[in-house]
């Protein structure tokens, strides 16, 4: 496996903003380099596998993506990315960790959502990159693209769903059969 970690992430904070914020004012250092690579292991290396995530990463880093890899991440990984990353950065915007414990951050001009309104909007956000992420994979696995991709699943890492349907999928802590 390839240290791919010192390569730069697939997506930067402006573009996670640009792409899944309504707010376009939200603080950019809220959205770390490490909640980025965060979600990118987390959702997008086990949906590619090792080998092609490795791949997209170095091509990236070097700016040699081949024509392919340059249009899937532009035209649908950072899509999905952006609204894996802003769930991974809900938690950082809501709360603040102190030397106080954690509090809830607010303003004068707001008030805080309440955790059941915190938590739809948590699973509405996974939903909408959900769709995102599915819309790629049928992207990358469609005849259209055939040997387009050819590291796609090949890794043999146990990174890659089960592409045959029996796989379990956990979802915001609830695990489907």
């Amino acid at each position: 496996m390839a240290n791919v970690r010192q390569y730069n992430n697939l997506i930067t904070a402006s573009e996670v903003v640009t792409k899944s914020f309504t707010n376009q004012a939200t603080d950019l250092a809220l959205i770390s380099d490490e909640i980025i690579t965060i979600a990118e292991l987390a959702h997008i290396k086990p949906m590619l596998g090792l080998d092609m995530y490795e791949e997209l990463k170095t091509q990236n880093h070097n700016s040699t993506l081949t024509t392919p890899n340059a249009t899937l991440i532009n035209d649908y990984l950072k899509a999905a990315l952006a609204w894996y990353v802003r769930f991974e950065v809900m938690n950082e915007i809501q709360f603040n960790t102190t030397s106080a414990g954690l509090v809830i951050n607010s303003s004068e001009f707001s008030s805080a959502a309440s955790a059941e309104q915190f938590n739809q909007m948590k699973s509405d956000t996974f939903r909408k990159a959900q769709v995102l992420s599915d819309d790629m994979m049928a992207y990358i696995m469609h005849d259209d693209q055939n040997n387009q991709y050819p590291l796609f699943g090949q890794d043999g890492d146990m990174s890659m769903p089960d592409l045959d349907g029996d796989m379990a999928k956990k979802m915001n802590g609830i695990i489907f059969y």
